[in-house]
């Protein structure tokens, strides 16, 4: 048992870890000697769960890892994640998804509707990244080359309020990392809004996206931003949920002007 949990421990370690570290940083954060870390390593990659740099001999996950993720993820982040959509879509009485990326598509999961007879349905519809709140949450935390790569299309004018010019976009992405959360108001439809918090890992890369979406003749810009708070907290709740001791919960919720309160026109 205990070469099992050093061998769980040193994985967390690279997963976690923001470059590829080497064998003595895995040993040292993972607490054993050398001599351990080299066998539990060679076991982790014998199954396809590390790969060892063969020029630098740093490691990485492998594709192992990946593998048992896309195998369980889904339902397991489902079932922790439903509790948190359930309160949230009681105090807001709006539609809630818990979505994740599949590449560069932003898949759902879950959902809690409103008890409303005039509601908007996010699933089975296809938001460009550019003019919706959960795209732009994962635009923001791109790696900066993807980024730029992406800019670098053309960006479709859907509504009067698309952002299309790269610049505009990106100085929005920089304030959605600050603020921790995006929206996007009569962007893609005029009838339509979101707006959207991410559950991050250790690194601060999004594991989740927790959207809450709205008829745009109930909000105004305001109001929907007034969303962020009770969100935001959502999302915190989810990322607890996710990591093991990732500590309580935030006080902090920038951008809201009047905390716990959810504005409506």
């Amino acid at each position: 048992m205990q070469s099992v949990e050093r061998a769980l421990t040193m994985l967390e370690e690279i997963a976690a870890s923001p470059a590829p570290p080497s064998v003595a940083e895995i040993a040292a954060r993972a607490g054993v000697n050398r001599g351990t870390a080299w066998r539990l390593l060679a076991t982790l990659e014998h199954f396809q769960l590390v790969e060892r740099d063969p020029l630098s001999g740093r490691y990485l996950t492998g594709f192992g890892s990946a593998r048992i993720a896309a195998a369980g993820r889904a339902p397991a982040l489902v079932r922790r994640a439903r509790p948190v959509l359930e309160r949230l879509g009681a105090e807001l009485n709006e539609n809630c998804y818990v979505q994740v990326a599949s590449g560069t598509t932003m898949l759902v999961l879950d959902e809690v509707r409103a008890q409303r007879p005039v509601k908007v349905e996010l699933a089975d519809i296809e938001v460009p990244l550019h003019c919706g709140s959960v795209g732009k949450m994962f635009l923001a935390f791109l790696p900066e080359a993807e980024l730029e790569e992406y800019l670098r299309a053309p960006l479709e004018r859907f509504t009067p309020d698309t952002v299309t010019d790269p610049d505009d976009l990106r100085a929005e992405l920089a304030a959605i990392r600050e603020r921790r959360y995006a929206m996007a108001y009569q962007e893609h439809l005029l009838d339509w809004g979101g707006i959207t918090a991410a559950a991050h890992d250790r690194q601060g890369r999004p594991m989740a996206y927790i959207n809450v979406t709205v008829p745009s003749y109930r909000y105004t810009r305001a109001t929907l931003a007034a969303l962020s708070d009770p969100l935001l907290r959502a999302t915190d709740d989810l990322e607890r949920r996710l990591l093991p001791g990732a500590g309580p919960p935030r006080e902090d919720h920038p951008g809201v002007d009047e905390p716990g309160r959810a504005h409506r026109k």
